[in-house]
């Protein structure tokens, strides 16, 4: 098991992919995840478990920063990842590596991802069909909130989310009705906070104003 931190409850979404279907859904080419200032990743601070692993190919793999090692599943389905949080986080979106070249029966293909305050009140948010994924899946878990004039969800604001002390992924089937399947890294992000906002505080302290100040002469 490895330890992170958390907090999530209503709206979620991704934002740098080239395949976007409707649902927000969308793969990222490359072996390394791109950085993206408005998220910031939140799996670090939880600690995750598994219902089950072969020796040798434990949870730890899930997140080792490296997509030629992989978490592989060793009973029956559904088979599922547990991120647990000491408080509750906001959770934007989910990021898994398949790797269906490699993998093929063990490669996911039906998804289902759960919140709740804890094990025993999870609820399904959303559930993902892949079709021979490669490379990096981004998973929405919420629509982007609508914006202070009541304009259209989305645009370039930030990522809607859910607020939760537990995620949990669950594999529902594999590619070519396979058994057991293979993960070969999760990350999970939640929205950045600005800490020089605040709701009664709306100004930016980096205006030249503000900054000139920022350090004694």
């Amino acid at each position: 098991e490895t330890e992170n931190e958390g907090d999530a409850g209503e709206n979620g979404e991704a934002d740098d992919g080239v395949t976007q279907p409707d649902d927000g859904v969308r793969q990222v080419p490359g072996t390394e995840y791109p950085t993206c200032s408005s998220k910031r990743e939140v799996g670090r601070l939880a600690v995750w478990s598994v219902t089950s692993n072969k020796p040798g190919n434990g949870v730890e793999y899930l997140r080792d920063d490296n997509v030629d090692t992989f978490w592989q599943s060793d009973g029956t389905q559904p088979h599922l990842v547990n991120v647990q949080f000491q408080r509750k986080v906001r959770i934007a979106e989910v990021v898994l590596y398949v790797d269906y070249r490699n993998d093929e029966s063990y490669t996911p293909q039906k998804v289902s991802f759960r919140v709740g305050n804890s094990y025993y009140d999870l609820q399904e948010i959303k559930t993902v069909e892949l079709e021979e994924p490669q490379g990096w899946v981004v998973i929405p878990l919420a629509h982007r909130p609508r914006d202070a004039e009541g304009g259209a969800e989305g645009g370039g604001g930030p990522p809607g989310f859910v607020r939760a002390h537990c995620l949990q992924i669950a594999v529902l089937s594999n590619h070519q009705n396979g058994r057991d399947t293979h993960l070969r890294q999760v990350k999970v992000f939640g929205p950045r906070v600005d800490v020089t906002r605040s709701a009664d505080q709306p100004f930016s302290f980096e205006e030249p104003e503000f900054s000139m100040y920022a350090r004694v002469r």
